[in-house]
This record gives structure tokens, sequence and C-alpha cells, in this order.
């Protein structure tokens, strides 16, 4: 029979952007040298076939005053939280939790948005000089930024248009990685064994910034989705080769799609 092997899911959406560049939003004008200022981060960022995603907030780092604002926006399908316990700590552990918390970060209490679905933000108030972590709690650990906040009044080192080129560098560069993931499939080219997902450094690679969530039997990738042709009787094995996205091999009924909700155990053989 002909199968047909469709996107692989993670416990997440699939994203979508631009082909190898940004889908981070254009900056607005430079803010003024004092006073309180809004300023904006991207969580996450993906390629146009919606494949290869990336898990880093762009910019990685970014030094604001006392008084400013940051918006985290999720611009793509793939949920992340933002997530900022007080310096030197680490978020809870488990997994993400509703909003925690708040919109207002003194340094003293841990704050998180919880799941960001798409097209959402999230804007955070710092009202107390230090420098934070910011950490994703679903791309764990590979997804954290920095955040440094200095005196009020303080002249800023870049301004938002500086901050978004870096951006659109960074995750060009990470979206690259993905795409060049690909080549190291390990397996027999066009065969029954596949990969269900793709990293940079593959499943014994330490946790990369970016992923391919295809299944793949081959060192390119297709914009079609890949079948492949299974004797009556045989056999496919599917193995994780991210570090950094759990995947589900799911077969709903022919004609329908899985059930809702989130993965649940396995069944059937």
């Amino acid at each position: 029979m002909r199968l047909p092997i469709l996107a692989g899911l993670a416990m997440a959406l699939i994203l979508s952007g631009c082909q190898n560049g940004s889908t981070i939003a254009p900056p607005g004008p430079p803010p003024p040298l004092h006073g309180p200022q809004a300023w904006a981060i991207t969580t996450g960022g993906s390629s146009q076939s919606d494949a290869m995603q990336a898990f880093d907030y762009y910019p990685n780092a970014m030094t604001i005053d006392v008084g400013d604002t940051i918006t985290f926006t999720d611009q793509v399908p793939e949920p992340h939280t933002v997530s900022i316990p007080p310096a030197g700590a680490t978020p809870p552990p488990g997994p993400p939790q509703p909003p925690v918390g708040g919109t207002t970060f003194d340094g003293t209490a841990y704050i998180s948005s919880g799941f960001l679905a798409p097209n959402q933000n999230y804007t955070v108030t710092f009202t107390k000089a230090g420098t934070y972590k910011v950490y994703c709690l679903i791309h764990q650990p590979e997804m954290t930024g920095t955040i440094v906040v200095q005196p009020a009044g303080t002249s800023y080192p870049k301004d938002q248009s500086q901050y978004f080129a870096e951006s659109s560098a960074d995750l060009t560069l990470d979206l690259g990685d993905a795409s060049n993931s690909v080549a190291t499939f390990p397996y027999a080219i066009g065969g029954l064994h596949l990969a269900a997902g793709i990293a940079p450094g593959l499943a014994a690679g330490a946790p990369a910034q970016s992923t391919v969530m295809r299944f793949l039997n081959a060192t390119t990738l297709g914009s079609q989705p890949l079948n492949a042709t299974v004797p009556l009787g045989g056999t496919i094995t599917w193995t994780n080769q991210s570090n950094n996205a759990p995947h589900t091999i799911s077969f709903p009924i022919a004609g329908q799609g899985p059930p809702a909700g989130p993965p649940g155990r396995g069944g059937g053989r």
C-alpha cells in the first residue's frame, strides 16, 4: 500500500514565516535617549515552508532602563512562554503554568506569560535595575534570553532598529542551521527508516536552537509531503533525531483527523 507520511507534530504547533529569513516585525522609530520607552522582542521564528523552526528570542539580549516596557510577541503559530525569575534563580520545575504574577517585574517575584498562542503578546514593565534571564518553558534549555535593566535616565546603548537588524541576521543563521541538518539524515535514502524530525547534531547532540519538524527519508527537504511505499505486512521505523522537540507517530482513521487535545498514550500494534 502507499502510505502518506504527513508532517511530524511536536507538542507545539508548526511555525510560519519567511524562507530562511526573519519573521520579526519592522521596528518603530529610534527612542529618545531618556524616559520610559517601549521595546519589542519576537519569540521564535520560522521558514516559509513551516518546516524549519528557530527557538530563541529575537533579539536574544536587550538593555533597557527602569520604567521601560518590553512587548514579547509570538508572530508565528508556535507557542512559547516568557518566564522571568529573580536574578540568579530559575523557573519552577514542571510543565508550563498558566500566567503567573502579572505584567510588572520588580526583580523579586517570578512572572510568566503562560502559553503564548499565535499572534499573542505579553508586555512587561521592569521596575528594578539588574540583569535577568528570560526562559521559554516549552523549549528548555535552548531558548533563553537576557534583559539588562539600567537605572532610569541611563542612555541606551542601542535603539530598536539596531536590535531589529541584529535579530534578523541571527534568525537567518538559526534557520540555516536547521536547513543544513537535513543533509545529516543518518539512514538509507528513500528507505523505511524515517527521521521523526531532525536537528543540528541529531538526537545525541546538545539541544540546538533550531529544528526541522518533518518526517524525512532523504537528505533534502522537498516542498511536498513525503510518501513511502510499504508492502503489505511491511514495517516502518521512525526515530526522533531532534534534540529539542518531542514528536508523535499518529494514524487517524482514514478520512479523519487525529483527535483533539494533547497527545495521548500509544495504542495498537
